[in-house]
């Protein structure tokens, strides 16, 4: 089965282009006629080459990406746009494991099965384009052509052009906490198709299987979910809203996805800052961490903080005297994981001795 045939890529970008431009056009228009596009065969080729790409593990079901392969991708595809159109789509409970973190402690993720994972990379694919027309220049997590980069590029201007005051702020449990009612208020701005809003609440609702114990989903939206990242930005797009509206003079927000800063240009405003990101955050269901989020004064080289995997501090400049310039450089933990990973690939004792040509090719992914 051919499934990256470029007319059909062609075909759905052209859709999505279309998608933008009228959400663009219209802040209040809500959009209706959209489950028919997630069924489209060449949104599910490409919501397909998108997980296959990702590769990840099985679900609850056990169903990996090679058995797929073995047994037919058409006929993979073909079986969910049958269930799909005949309305009897049902998501299976996700797959909870635990990575380790660099404090020590576990981060939960959630794992859909294969089908799962394509089905919600076909409806991100058509609702991504909606939202991305209402979301702000703040954002740049999990967005197309955005990157960490690009928002540590924002701090960084911003920190040489008096931006020295910092908020660091860290929300406590975010993609355990959503409320799943305050995330549709603001799905349903844009999306009033009810089939494609009873999707969104079914992957809410589907529960976590855990030790063989199943979960119910009061709150949260599984970490680890292909529509998940689109989701948290649909939410916190009320902060960047909110923020720009009434609380722009106090600093400038830098967002990717729930991790975020905002400079100030002194202390007070800071301190201000502070207080009203948290009170926004209480609005959507939220709360900053009180031990993680903190202010941060980088004047002359007095504080850093880390965002993104790397470590931001002013140092002086070696061309102008009396200048302070913002620096960043891989952060210990970003430098700790990368050399953890590496030593796990050349362990002799965990697989022997292994030809250089092998390690070379699981190596240079890594570095």
């Amino acid at each position: 089965m051919e499934t990256n045939n470029p007319v059909t890529v062609t075909k759905l970008q052209e859709l999505r282009t279309k998608l933008w431009d009228a959400a663009k056009r219209s802040k209040s228009r809500r959009f209706h006629a959209l489950y028919q596009h997630i069924c489209r065969m060449d949104v599910l080729q490409e919501a397909w080459e998108q997980v296959r790409s990702n590769r990840g593990s099985a679900g609850v079901d056990g169903e990996t990406i090679k058995a797929i392969e073995v047994q037919g991708i058409s006929v993979f595809l073909e079986q969910i746009q049958q269930i799909l159109k005949e309305g009897e789509y049902r998501p299976i409970s996700v797959r909870r494991v635990y990575i380790p973190k660099a404090d020590g402690r576990q981060r939960p993720l959630g794992i859909p099965t294969v089908r799962d994972r394509v089905v919600q990379a076909a409806a991100k694919l058509i609702l991504e384009p909606i939202f991305e027309a209402d979301f702000r220049e703040c954002s740049f997590g999990f967005r197309p052509k955005r990157s960490a980069l690009q928002a540590l590029e924002r701090i960084r201007s911003s920190a040489n052009n008096g931006g020295n005051y910092v908020t660091d702020a860290d929300v406590e449990d975010f993609f355990g906490s959503v409320e799943h009612e305050l995330l549709m208020q603001q799905v349903q701005k844009r999306i009033s198709d009810r089939r494609v809003l009873k999707l969104i609440r079914q992957w809410l609702k589907a529960g976590v299987l855990e030790a063989g114990q199943w979960r119910s989903s009061d709150k949260g939206t599984p970490q680890g979910g292909v529509i998940s990242p689109l989701l948290a930005n649909i939410l916190l797009n009320q902060l960047d809203e909110q923020w720009e509206k009434d609380h722009c003079q106090l600093g400038l927000l830098t967002r990717y996805a729930d991790d975020f800063v905002i400079q100030s240009r002194d202390e007070q405003r800071s301190k201000q800052a502070m207080q009203a990101v948290g009170n926004i955050l209480q609005s959507l269901g939220l709360r900053l961490h009180p031990k993680k989020t903190k202010m941060v004064n980088l004047s002359w080289g007095k504080e850093g903080f880390e965002f993104l995997g790397h470590h931001l501090r002013k140092m002086p400049s070696y061309r102008f005297a009396g200048k302070w310039f913002l620096n960043r450089w891989p952060s210990q933990k970003s430098m700790k994981r990368l050399r953890d990973k590496i030593r796990d690939v050349i362990n002799k004792s965990k697989d022997g001795v292994r030809h250089i040509g092998e390690l070379t090719l699981k190596l240079n992914p890594i570095l």
